[in-house]
């Protein structure tokens, strides 16, 4: 079975795109911009704020795959312009507003699938998931989108920590994460790594690491020890998921169905980018 057909997965990759609006959509950009701060300072504050004000070597380490003097600088510049309560109402108010624009008023269906979503995440076990943790701890909006997206936001974290602890298990770092993720999902070798900042000078390295390790194939493919690696690391991810997909019952399909008809309008409106590489890399 391919990632993309295991259970959690097929959820992954239906609400990436719901989950992801007050990151990509313009009424986010609207709002970020509106207490000082751009797109991806915004995405920074916004996800790390959901910690409280964490010191910068502990959003480091949550967040993984970014080049770390990049990120650095983008979180302390930022809180020098924004307050984290403004930042995080700023991504709320972008996201609901994103929602309505696309979706329109809310169905009945909509509060079926939060409550599949929080069905499964009440029994979400969140040590060793500080990202999930911390976001749990936030009030639950109260717009019918607002818990869609809210739910479908702590899915992802709780999935990203899971996932950041599965690679580091297999002795996989940062920068080498991003490599084999453009290698698994097939993405032009270097294109997604560039987007996290990550120098030339170091990419090259990694590259030449993970080949010598022979997990990486000079022309970018996974060799056969790369792509069994990749794929226990991605076992090791959905296992974690067991209990979430659970508790979500018999209501995975109906989540699943939904979120990808919404996840595509949004792609379709641009509060998303239409790219089938992007949604899989995350």
């Amino acid at each position: 079975m391919s990632p993309t057909e295991t259970p959690a997965r097929r959820l992954r990759d239906a609400i990436e795109p719901v989950a992801m609006v007050h990151v990509h959509s313009e009424e986010a950009r609207e709002q970020y911009e509106a207490i000082g701060l751009d797109r991806f300072t915004g995405y920074v504050l916004g996800r790390a704020g959901t910690l409280g004000l964490p010191p910068t070597p502990l959003v480091l380490a949550t967040f993984g795959v970014f080049e770390p003097d990049m990120l650095s600088g983008v979180y302390e510049g930022g809180l020098t312009t924004a307050t984290v309560p403004d930042v995080l109402a700023a991504k709320q108010a972008g996201a609901l507003r994103c929602l309505h624009r696309v979706l329109g008023e809310p169905g009945r269906d909509v509060e079926e699938v939060v409550t599949v979503l929080r069905g499964g995440l009440d029994g979400a076990p969140s040590i060793g998931k500080p990202l999930f943790a911390g976001l749990s701890a936030l009030d639950w909006p109260g717009d019918a989108w607002g818990r869609l997206w809210h739910a479908t936001n702590l899915l992802r974290e709780f999935r990203g920590d899971a996932h950041l602890a599965a690679l580091v298990a297999h002795g996989i770092g940062a920068l080498e994460s991003n490599l084999l993720t453009e290698a698994l999902v097939g993405i032009d070798l270097r294109r997604y790594t560039r987007t996290r900042s990550w120098p030339e000078a170091a990419i090259d390295a990694a590259v030449d690491d993970l080949v010598d390790r022979a997990l990486l194939a000079r022309d970018g493919t996974l060799t056969t020890r790369g792509a069994a690696v990749r794929h226990d690391i991605e076992d090791a991810t959905e296992a974690v998921l067991d209990d979430v997909l659970e508790g979500m019952e018999h209501g995975l399909d109906l989540v699943v169905e939904r979120c990808t008809v919404w996840s595509r309008a949004l792609r379709e409106a641009g509060a998303f980018p239409d790219d089938d590489g992007k949604l899989q890399a995350g």
